[in-house]
């Protein structure tokens, strides 16, 4: 009986094998099968519009692809998306229109080109009354426009889109252009009303207050940059971490040389070196919450990755930043030199007792001194609940030339209040503190992560006061 059990199963097994094998003969003869990957087709439109791949690295490559579905778009490249329903099959050759054909920088075209599209998103959907980016107008556009299938968010096809419209706006150098220039500013009442935190408040005093109908957007974008674990969806509230998008991103994001949000807007989507991946800006606000600042995600199509990522374009817009510009204050330079060789973590030790301690608490954890001053929000470097461990600034010459340019409170590139050599030494006497690793991708993950960091906080936290500072 054993015996013709396994047989049955045995013959069971080649059968299935033969059924597939019979499948990707008929796909190979019938659809055909690129077995080329490599080479991608000549597209002499293509290279005229965008011009030759000089590298033909990853960037290249999918820059390449995406000028290909902009001009092959109906046909070719995107068949799955957007006849997969055979909804609308266009004109008697079974053929729709490709992107190119209607978006075009020509005369008399029927639409934007994606260039000047690519900075007029994120926007106001006023059907919904929600925000959409330019991801979500390209899914709208597969099904609104060809009868598709929608596709999924990060799907690479897309994503290619997305590059070949950032780089036209690059070629370009466009300005974003999400706020109206003709709209009303928010009012005193209004931003009472939107609860707009004290560092929002600053960042307008200091561009302008926001206009229009996009504006209360705008404001909510910046509350959940200024003030991220005061801001979640509905149900996140377990979840425990002080630090926000501000702590690092100082000034609501607008301070030069302390990762000016303007300067990464405009330059993404690019590849993200560490896993040689095209990121959009989503996908890089989405790390951040997770590598970064300990924060849970919320999914790839949330409201609140949209909602920064327009808070963002707009603190771009009202700097004049253009579309690919690559600033001097760019991100977070390293410290180097002699003293990068010789950075101590006693002497460390020592200086953040002097200059440091007042605000982070003598063990790095946080104090609760400045909680009825808003315009301090000392985050804390060591616990449970501090930055994350594949944070950029988790690296010591980075973090140490953020300290130089912004710390302690007052200090600017121009006119720093630490030594490049205390700067090294609180890096480095930091980085050897326990922080959170990055939380995981399952529920049960995050679950043990949360029940760790709660336990470390009934552990180690204090209350800091006069007495012990």
């Amino acid at each position: 009986m054993k015996f013709k059990l396994a047989y049955r199963l045995k013959i069971s097994d080649v059968a299935s094998v033969a059924v597939m094998a019979a499948i990707l003969v008929v796909i190979f003869f019938v659809h055909g099968v690129d077995y080329k990957p490599g080479e991608s087709p000549d597209c002499e439109a293509c290279r005229l519009d965008i011009g030759p791949m000089e590298r033909a690295g990853h960037y290249e490559e999918m820059l390449w692809n995406g000028t290909q579905h902009v001009y092959h778009s109906s046909n070719d490249n995107l068949v799955q998306f957007t006849r997969a329903n055979n909804l609308k099959p266009g004109n008697k050759d079974n053929a729709v229109q490709n992107c190119i054909d209607c978006h075009n920088d020509n005369p008399g075209a029927k639409a934007d080109s994606l260039g000047a599209l690519w900075v007029k998103f994120p926007r106001l959907d006023k059907a919904t009354g929600r925000i959409i980016d330019f991801e979500k107008a390209v899914q709208y556009e597969f099904v609104k426009r060809y009868g598709g299938t929608k596709p999924f968010y990060n799907e690479v096809r897309i994503t290619e889109i997305m590059v070949y419209a950032y780089e036209k706006a690059r070629q370009e150098k466009r300005l974003f252009n999400v706020e109206p220039d003709d709209g009303i500013a928010l009012s005193d009442q209004q931003l009472d009303g939107l609860k707009a935190s004290y560092a929002c408040l600053n960042v307008f005093e200091k561009l302008g207050r926001p206009k229009g109908d996009i504006a209360p957007y705008i404001v909510k974008g910046c509350n959940i940059f200024t003030d991220t674990t005061r801001n979640r969806p509905a149900g996140y509230g377990f979840w425990k971490t002080e630090m926000n998008c501000s702590s690092c991103h100082m000034e609501g994001g607008s301070k030069e040389h302390a990762i000016h949000i303007g300067d990464a807007v405009v330059n993404y989507p690019g590849v993200y070196s560490s896993n040689n991946i095209i990121y959009t800006n989503r996908m890089r606000v989405a790390r951040c919450y997770a590598h970064s600042i300990n924060e849970i995600l919320y999914g790839s199509n949330s409201e609140y990755y949209k909602l920064l990522t327009l808070y963002m374009a707009w603190i771009a817009e009202k700097n004049g930043l253009y579309i690919g510009q690559n600033r001097e204050s760019r991100g977070i330079q390293n410290v180097r030199g002699t003293a990068a060789r010789h950075a101590s973590i006693i002497a460390g030790q020592k200086s953040y007792a002097e200059k440091c301690q007042i605000c982070h608490g003598p063990a790095g954890y946080g104090t609760d001194r400045y909680d009825a001053v808003p315009a301090f929000s000392p985050p804390p470097i060591n616990g449970g609940e501090a930055f994350v461990h594949t944070a950029t600034l988790s690296y010591s010459s980075r973090l140490a030339s953020f300290l130089l340019n912004n710390m302690p409170p007052g200090a600017t590139h121009e006119k720093p209040l630490l030594s490049s050599q205390e700067a090294l030494d609180i890096a480095e006497f930091i980085s050897v503190q326990t922080r959170p690793a990055a939380p995981g991708a399952s529920n049960l993950s995050v679950f043990y992560t949360y029940l760790t960091n709660t336990a470390m906080e009934l552990w180690f936290s204090e209350k800091t006061g006069e007495d012990n500072l």
